[in-house]
């Protein structure tokens, strides 16, 4: 899904690159109470606000083709074809993290580290078919000073 909006195309939520970060936290054993709190747990309010992925060039929407097969039976039933659109491959994509309050330098450095971490990872439901995956990471300073 592309949103349009001024300059920029919104391609990803940032709840899902919000979702990635805290796993990456989880995995360093950092502090996720940055990022507030999960569902079920107290309410904790996010001390950072995660935006949108956005891109800054039109690209042309791809889109797959898959077939649904009957678990049971092993077998493709009528009306088993459908599509999803997927974000082209070599595409960078920017978002923003904005602080709300001040961060220690602890959080910033564990913040980076997720961020880092990013590279390999995958964003969306698929990374066991190639789509998603995190090539490269670039951190912007202002983040991190």
């Amino acid at each position: 899904m592309f949103i349009k909006y001024d300059d920029k195309i919104y391609v990803i939520p940032g709840s899902s690159i919000k979702g990635l970060i805290r796993k990456n936290m989880k995995i360093l054993n950092c502090d996720t109470s940055v990022l507030g709190s999960e569902f079920g747990e107290k309410s904790v309010t996010s001390k950072v606000i995660v935006s949108w992925g956005y891109i800054t060039e039109e690209k042309k929407k791809k889109v797959r083709y898959g077939i649904r097969v009957n678990k049971e039976l092993g077998i493709v039933e009528k009306g088993a074809l459908f599509s999803y659109e997927i974000i082209p491959e070599n595409l960078e994509i920017r978002f923003d993290i904005i602080p709300i309050i001040d961060l220690t330098n602890k959080e910033r450095e564990c913040l980076r580290k997720a961020l880092l971490l990013m590279r390999y990872s995958t964003i969306g439901w698929g990374g066991s078919k190639g789509i998603g995956i995190v090539e490269e990471v670039k951190l912007d300073d202002a983040l991190l000073s």
